[in-house]
């Protein structure tokens, strides 16, 4: 294979411009060193044996959509959100083959692990405590990544490389308040706390169809209700 990069020459700055140019809307960057807590089957090792460097990218959903007294906006803003992380994180992992790296793209979608009688699913890494330790934000109460710019509406995407890249520092900020319960006070079925969410709640009371039969989206609130839904600046 001839070399058109020394893979020493491939930075963080350069692979943030490349996961903006493909249009992500954050990066951030967490060596492998920083899962050392991952769950067993879960690190991203257990993936990429050779993995030194964790890219983690987010797509923002358009706030105006929770505006509408319509399921269809936010259906349609999370389907196309979705899409583009995908897409976002296959371009990115060839971009990063074209500097003469190994790169492996990691979805949060489909699931290898599934449990059926509590409909719980885990992607084969988890995204949003990728993206913590690559200092895309923290993870609220409610159990959804929040960032200080774009709040909880992000999709996230993640790709493994074999080169050693500059970590980003974990982010300082918080969000939740010890006095606010309030995604855990509103959840229509009980579905948050503090130990976690109870996903075979939250799916069958979020997950519906139309009177056609398509997928729709029919509950956020645990988005909605925070404070910091867009961020710090609309608090």
């Amino acid at each position: 294979m001839n070399k058109q990069f020394d893979e020493s020459s491939l930075t963080s700055a350069e692979v943030k411009r490349l996961a903006a140019e493909i249009g992500a809307d954050l990066c951030g960057i967490a060596h492998v060193g920083r899962f050392s807590e991952s769950p067993e089957g879960f690190h991203p090792s257990d993936i990429f044996k050779t993995a030194k460097s964790v890219i983690v990218i987010a797509r923002r959903i358009p706030a105006g959509v929770f505006e509408s007294q319509s399921r269809i906006p936010y259906t349609f803003a999370d389907d196309i959100a979705m899409r583009e992380i995908f897409r976002i994180t296959y371009e990115l992992t060839l971009k990063l083959e074209d500097r003469s790296v190994t790169a492996v793209p990691v979805p949060s979608e489909p699931y290898e692990y599934w449990n059926s009688e509590k409909m719980e699913g885990r992607g084969i890494l988890s995204l949003k405590h990728s993206a913590v330790l690559a200092g895309l934000g923290v993870i609220g109460r409610n159990k959804l990544l929040t960032n200080n710019r774009f709040g909880n509406l992000l999709k996230l995407g993640l790709v493994l490389t074999d080169a050693v890249l500059e970590s980003d520092p974990v982010a300082e900020y918080s969000f939740c308040r010890d006095s606010c319960n309030l995604c855990i006070k509103n959840c229509p079925v009980g579905a948050i706390s503090e130990s976690g969410v109870d996903q075979k709640k939250c799916r069958m009371n979020s997950e519906g169809v139309t009177v056609k039969g398509s997928p729709v989206y029919t509950c956020w609130m645990c988005r909605t209700i925070c404070p910091f839904m867009k961020g710090i600046k609309y608090a």
